[in-house]
């Protein structure tokens, strides 16, 4: 299972909150989500929801679209 790793600054300013709710409600068999501190990303932190997934960022303009591009990475077809 990979585990996708959401900025806790982040969640604050952005819809990330929504990402991680339908992450852990309807995903939790695919993706483990973990909070962290900080990524030192600040100017990108406050315009979009982001995660990591391994060393690979992942990011998005919205809620949906963070959550598909999440489940792509983790569920190749």
């Amino acid at each position: 299972m990979r585990v996708a790793k959401f900025c806790e600054r982040n969640i604050k300013v952005t819809d990330a909150d929504k990402v991680i709710d339908l992450l852990r409600l309807h995903y939790q068999n695919d993706v483990d989500v973990s909070i962290v501190d900080c990524f030192r990303r600040c100017l990108e932190c406050r315009v979009r929801p982001f995660c990591r997934i391994q060393l690979t960022t992942i990011e998005a303009d919205d809620a949906e679209s963070l959550i598909n591009k999440i489940l792509q990475t983790v569920k190749p077809t």
